[in-house]
């Protein structure tokens, strides 16, 4: 072990569970078909209703979908293609057989050279690309491995793998009847009722929308809905031989029997949270409700036909909203009405009728409100609290030893136990793969955003045995080793037993240059900052002195002349010289605003501990003449001069003033004052800001200041902070000035976009001491980065403009939203 480590123990979390996947299918003319086989697929393998289906139209996803699928944090992200057999049933005469002569074959010999490979997939370019946009913004298993990135699966075979086992032999999976979208159904309301329930039978190519009376579109939307008072239709009773007469309400529904042996966790506070009601008719919508739903747990689709197809809401369906929304509001949630395909003004309209069709009211209840969201505002930064896992096996605590290296980072010194599973079910499934979610005790790792596997592992491996990636609840790794196991090895030893490590921001940063084969270290104005933040004990220290209430009496000591009566005309100073001053406490206490007399002395004490602030005299030497400060610790009845070495007495013309005996001055470390003189505190004060208006004050907060990016050592872009909290991250540019404009201004902004681009970065800030930034400014920095190139599938990120740092209030300036 490394001298800059240290050994200490720490509690760990895992869970199991089945693996989270988005697969891709084409949005366009037959999307839900496409949707419905999917589905289909997920529910015959384990887990499947935690499958995630994303629509694509010509290799593009819409934008709000990619927000989604970075909050669901899939683990793989896959291709489904489409057979022969399905393109040639949807599109007759698709698949051309060329005979002998070249021409084109038809009748039974056509029908027997297709028959041939009816079965085979047929790769898309457009799906391709869409997996592409949709890895890019989430963090599914991938290392950078021979330069070039690999993942551990990019395609869902109509056959199960190890990945995705088949539990069709499982004890009470598919021996019974379910609940499920019936094979003859297609349309808007196939979709739907696949979405709710999943499919058991595969679909039919030809399968038409269902035309439904006036009650059972009424019953179906009631029970999409989970209203307790209405069952499902019995046309959606799925029997896996001979029909026999079901109660629909006791039957559970395909996406249930699929979580064999498998159990809803809810995770985090149960407040401010937001319910959706999506509306619509497009392949959007149906990605957006799920998502949502898989994601934070309440999520709902509503076709049109289903809620207001002929103008009104049925009262039945607006009295369930209504009570939907009073249910959420009871913990401080909220129901909101979206929609990709519908507009603003469309979803306020059909709010208003859903308000209005809620005609009983309740005496003493208020009705619950029902907001509107646009689809591009919807606020994926809550944290998920909604996920599957193996029954009896979550959130299960163990404790292991791990070094703690100089930057924080975490390193296990022992590997974790083999994930075993203790289902005999489940065991005696062979092929059978798991998920294994990690969470460190005070986590303070970033999470998701796409690390290198490989940095993950407590030690960096030639050979991964697994893979591992940073997911959205900490780390996760695939149980099953993947190097070779000999046949008739015990089932545990067939486990991967995995040492891991939590990085540090410092080391996260580090880690991403590095996938860009650039190197980050501290610039020069970050080394001084991290010697300042040694001697004070650590960087909440740093950022409590050189960002609190005593950073007014520290800049005290930075004057602009050599005249003490121009510098400190109280009296409470001495100048130095043109540049330098010190303070008695009086005058520390003069400048140091809201706080006591003994609160200032505690704090003052506490930084002469560190070295950072020293005590001592201003004397004269008798020799010289040169006026010095002389720390206490130099000090006694003879003192020597720090210009002429010449011994003086600590006598009366030594100090001069007053008469009886000497004052007490208070000096700033050199370091101290070349971070003052360079404006360093800024960061500080921005990084003060944000510990103090993150949303929750218990979680952890990191950041960095002063990072320089080098490639073949030669600087390319230095950033003033880097921070993480509520699982943000800010890239900060910080300031004294007001004015960031003009050709040299343009170049560091695009600079800083580089950098919030290679980090994944949620928010740009730009942050002064400044009364406000000129409008210029804003303008014209906000031009830039909506501009910049290189921001990728994701978009840029938020752009918020801070001012009046140090100051009695700051005013934020927020560009754009999450």
């Amino acid at each position: 072990m490394a001298s800059t480590e240290i050994l200490s123990y720490t509690s760990v979390s895992t869970t199991l569970r089945p693996p989270r996947v988005v697969i891709i299918v084409d949005g366009g003319q037959h999307w839900s078909y496409w949707v419905r086989r999917a589905l289909y697929r997920a529910d015959r393998a384990w887990g499947g209703a935690g499958f995630a289906v994303v629509p694509h139209r010509g290799g593009q996803v819409d934008p709000v979908l990619l927000r989604a699928c970075e909050a669901y944090d899939p683990d793989f992200v896959v291709t489904y293609s489409p057979t022969v057999d399905d393109l040639e049933n949807l599109r007759p005469g698709w698949f051309t057989i060329a005979g002998d002569d070249g021409e084109p074959l038809s009748g039974d010999e056509r029908e027997r050279m297709l028959s041939m490979v009816v079965d085979e997939a047929v790769p898309s370019a457009a799906d391709h690309a869409a997996r592409e946009q949709i890895a890019a913004v989430c963090s599914p298993y991938a290392s950078r491995r021979g330069g070039a990135w690999h993942e551990s699966i990019e395609y869902l075979g109509d056959e199960p793998t190890g990945h995705f086992p088949n539990v069709v032999d499982m004890s009470e999976t598919w021996h019974a009847s379910v609940l499920a979208c019936p094979a003859h159904w297609g349309g808007v309301l196939g979709a739907a009722v696949a979405n709710h329930a999943g499919v058991a039978a595969p679909p039919e190519h030809n399968a038409k929308e269902p035309v439904l009376d006036d009650d059972l579109r009424e019953q179906l939307a009631g029970w999409l809905l989970d209203d307790p008072s209405c069952s499902a239709p019995d046309e959606l009773m799925w029997h896996p031989g001979v029909a026999v007469g079901m109660d629909t309400k006791m039957t559970p529904t395909a996406h249930a029997r699929s979580k064999t042996h498998l159990v809803d966790v809810h995770t985090g506070f149960d407040i401010h949270r937001t319910g959706l009601l999506v509306v619509g008719d497009s392949a959007e919508d149906f990605a957006l409700a799920r998502l949502w739903q898989l994601t934070f747990g309440t999520g709902f689709w509503l076709p049109s036909s289903l809620l207001d197809g002929e103008g009104t809401v049925r009262w039945r369906l607006g009295h369930r909203i209504a009570r939907i929304a009073r249910d959420l509001a009871r913990n401080s949630n909220r129901l909101a009405i979206t929609s990709i395909s519908r507009s603003e003004k469309g979803l306020e309209v059909t709010r208003d009728r859903v308000v209005a069709a809620n005609q009983i009211k309740i005496p003493g209840q208020q009705d619950p409100k029902l907001d509107v969201i646009f689809s591009p505002k919807l606020p994926w930064r809550q944290q998920p609290t909604v996920s599957l896992a193996v029954e009896d096996q979550w959130d299960s605590q163990v404790t292991v030893p791990i070094s703690v290296a100089e930057d924080g980072t975490r390193r296990m010194a022992a590997p974790l136990p083999a994930p075993v599973l203790v289902s005999a079910d489940l065991v005696a499934q062979e092929d059978l793969q798991w998920h294994v979610d990690v969470h460190w005790e005070d986590s303070r790792a970033v999470r998701r955003r796409g690390l290198d596997s490989i940095e993950l592992f407590g030690s960096r491996p030639a050979f991964m045995s697994t893979w591992a990636r940073s997911s959205r609840h900490g780390m996760t790794y695939q149980s099953r080793r993947n190097d070779f196991v000999t046949r008739g090895t015990r089932p545990e030893n067939t486990l991967a037993r995995v040492a891991l490590r939590e990085l540090s921001l410092v080391a996260w940063i580090r880690a991403k240059a590095a996938e860009r084969d650039l190197v980050a270290r501290p610039s020069e104005a970050g080394l001084r900052t991290g010697l300042l933040v040694g001697m004070l004990g650590g960087r909440e220290q740093y950022v409590d002195v050189f960002g609190g209430v005593l950073l007014s009496a520290l800049r005290g000591m930075l004057v602009t002349s050599s005249t003490s009566k121009v510098a400190y005309p109280d009296g409470d100073g001495v100048s130095l010289s043109s540049r330098e001053g010190v303070l008695t406490f009086a005058g520390m206490c003069t400048r140091v605003a809201g706080l006591d007399e003994a609160d200032v002395r505690d704090r003052v004490d506490a930084a002469l501990s560190s070295g950072m602030l020293r005590r001592g005299m201003v004397l004269l030497c008798s020799t010289c003449q040169q006026k010095q400060f002389q720390t206490i610790d130099r000090l006694g009845q003879r003192w020597r001069c720090a210009r002429c070495d010449a011994l003086n007495d600590l006598d009366r013309s030594a100090w001069k003033l007053p008469v009886n005996e000497p004052t007490w001055f208070y000096d700033l470390h050199p370091v101290g004052r070349h971070v003052l003189a360079e404006h360093g505190e800024v960061s500080a004060l921005l990084s003060a800001y944000l510990r103090a208006t993150r949303k929750d004050r218990r979680s952890s907060f990191g950041d960095v200041e002063e990072v320089t990016f080098l490639d073949g050592g030669k600087p390319q872009v230095e950033v003033d902070l880097v921070a993480y909290a509520d699982d943000v991250l800010t890239v900060a540019e910080c300031k004294s000035g007001s004015d960031l404009t003009g050709r040299k201004a343009r170049l560091e902004v695009e600079k800083k976009c580089r950098v919030a681009a290679w980090l994944r970065a949620d928010r740009l800030l730009f942050a002064t001491s400044a009364e406000a930034w000129t409008p210029a400014t804003i303008g014209s920095v906000s031009d830039i980065v909506r501009d910049f190139s290189g921001w990728g599938t994701s978009g840029s990120p938020e752009v918020r403009f801070i001012s009046g740092l140090g100051r009695n209030h700051a005013d934020v300036v927020d560009e754009s939203g999450i």
